[in-house]
């Protein structure tokens, strides 16, 4: 059987067409982009891709009102109720917790 010159194999080799790169978006920039949505429905993968913890993210979902769809079994949060969620317990200043002011109501920014 002949065999072809080493050069006209490489040639042969570099012929081919090169695949392009299939788009990937992040999976973080799919959850930010939900965000945006009010009416989106948002699962615990996509807490996950937003930088919640596990604990974290059972805490979201035990305060909020979750959806469940028949015949599907991972639980949904709306959300606007996250986003709201998040505003309602961020706090500014210099301590972590709120802090009870002397009118007995919380201070938030």
């Amino acid at each position: 059987m002949p065999r072809g010159a080493p050069e006209q194999l490489e040639l042969e080799l570099n012929r081919r067409k090169p695949r392009a790169p299939a788009k990937r978006t992040s999976t973080s920039a799919d959850a930010e982009r939900l965000l945006e949505f009010p009416d989106a429905l948002l699962t615990r993968s996509h807490l996950r891709a937003l930088g919640l913890e596990r604990r974290a993210i059972d805490a979201v979902f035990r305060a909020l009102p979750v959806v469940a769809l028949p015949g599907y079994s991972r639980p949904l949060i709306r959300a606007r109720d996250y986003v709201e969620l998040v505003a309602a317990h961020t706090y500014c200043g210099d301590r972590v917790r709120p802090i009870a002011s002397t009118a007995g109501t919380v201070r938030v920014c």
